[in-house]
């Protein structure tokens, strides 16, 4: 794959390798600090990795604690969260629009009764099961959907704009489809927290070509910042994870952890929660200004 020479975000040319990751070159700006695949990974490359053949699809629907029917509200609270500061924004305001790119299967949107609720996703599974419990949502790429401009009162990127080959462009057009002090919540993976450091390329979070972009709290105030958004406010994610995917995630860093991961899961012990905040997930709140 051909390579860029520039940093995605400050378009500076003072860039470094931090090596190779599944056949990907892991790279960092000196200047705004942020981490970046440095191949150049095209639309279509993108529409076939999340393209599931049918084979893929009966895996993922047993391969997984994530996809547990189980967990289910371990998952869902870090949404509640997210979904409870939102409707504080909008305290007392009715007839409210929402759009959430990357929506997945509609499980954020499910939160929202009594809004105008829209959303994007690219995998057709998942799309297909948000769509069923909202009609307005869009199975494909964001590029392609014709929303109209002006036309949101908020817009969330969650877990999905590190997974964009152009950031950048997702939120310009995130501005433009906002209304005026229209809301734009954007939560990603903190490259920068002490999990991280101490991780280094083995961090959990640094999977190309799943993860193309690596954010902390300097880099996405830069992102909004230089897309005429006024940042507002951040947070720390505290997620409830069951306590086999817990050590499921820490074993990407330690790997003789994964078979513990398995054997646990096998146990009652599995299903306890475990509450988890390493400052490795970060959630940044802007609004259009104009």
């Amino acid at each position: 794959m051909e390579k860029i020479n520039i940093c995605r975000l400050c378009g500076g040319y003072n860039i470094f390798d931090l090596g190779k990751i599944n056949g990907f070159t892991l790279s960092k700006c000196k200047d705004c600090s942020l981490v970046f695949i440095r191949e150049i990974v095209n639309d279509e490359y993108l529409a076939k990795l999340y393209t599931l053949t049918p084979e893929q699809e009966a895996e993922q629907k047993t391969r997984s604690v994530y996809l547990d029917a189980g967990n289910e509200n371990n998952l869902k609270y870090a949404y509640k969260k997210v979904a409870y500061r939102i409707k504080s924004h909008f305290k007392n305001r009715t007839n409210l629009r929402i759009l959430d790119l990357g929506c997945s299967n509609g499980s954020f949107l499910d939160l929202f009764p009594g809004w105008d609720v829209y959303g994007v996703e690219l995998e057709k599974t998942a799309g297909k099961i948000a769509k069923q419990k909202h009609p307005n949502v869009f199975i494909g790429d964001m590029k392609n959907a014709n929303f109209e401009e002006n036309y949101f009162d908020c817009i969330t990127i969650q877990d999905a704009l590190d997974h964009s080959n152009d950031p950048y462009a997702v939120v310009k057009q995130c501005y433009r489809l906002l209304k005026s002090y229209g809301l734009i919540v954007i939560k990603v993976h903190n490259i920068s927290c002490l999990l991280a450091k101490i991780s280094g390329n083995k961090f959990y979070a640094i999977s190309p070509p799943g993860h193309l972009t690596y954010f902390n709290l300097k880099t996405l105030r830069m992102l909004l910042e230089k897309n005429n958004f006024k940042y507002t406010s951040h947070f720390y994610n505290t997620q409830k994870l069951r306590f086999d995917t817990a050590i499921m995630r820490a074993s990407v860093t330690f790997p003789f952890l994964k078979p513990v991961s398995q054997k646990i899961g096998k146990t009652i012990f599995g299903n306890i929660p475990f509450y988890k905040n390493y400052h490795d997930i970060i959630t940044i709140m802007g609004t259009k200004n104009e």
